[in-house]
């Protein structure tokens, strides 16, 4: 198992944060593992929500099977992965204590399958897939900015 924990003050309001982070969509535009998202099934937002994800990690492709395990409004998007990489994961935001900015926070817990290498994988995966996710949430912070700059819901 590989545990990824990693936060990052985004400057932006919260409230802008949240329509960024609950447009599922548009995780690609600040994703750079995820290549293209197909839901499964007509809500594209909410508990319950399903997904393919074609994640891409250097010459690596897998087609993550993912549904939406929780979701609180304004705050908190929990979902599971299937496929050859299984797991839990957890994007969240709370107030930094100011109106112009608030903290996003990354979790994930994958198990990587024997097939593809399993523990071995998984240490190997660790270290370039927390570089990766520190680099999206620097990402996700322009595209929020860009929405804030563009008033756009």
């Amino acid at each position: 198992m590989t545990t990824i924990d990693i936060e990052r003050r985004i400057h932006v309001p919260i409230a802008i944060a949240w329509l960024e982070l609950a447009d599922i969509a548009h995780h690609i535009d600040w994703m750079a593992d995820a290549e293209s998202i197909d839901f499964s099934t007509d809500q594209h937002r909410g508990l319950g929500t399903r997904f393919t994800c074609l994640t891409k990690v250097g010459p690596l492709h897998t087609r993550d099977q993912m549904e939406i395990t929780s979701w609180e409004e304004g705050t908190s998007i929990g979902v599971r992965h299937r496929g050859l990489i299984k797991g839990e994961g957890v994007l969240s935001l709370r107030p930094d204590g100011t109106q112009d900015a608030c903290y996003l926070s990354w979790k994930e817990e994958l198990h990587f399958r024997a097939i593809v290498g399993g523990s071995i994988t998984a240490y190997v995966a660790e270290p370039v897939l927390r570089k990766i996710w520190v680099q999206n949430l620097e990402r996700f912070e322009g595209c929020a900015r860009q929405r804030l700059e563009s008033n756009e819901p």
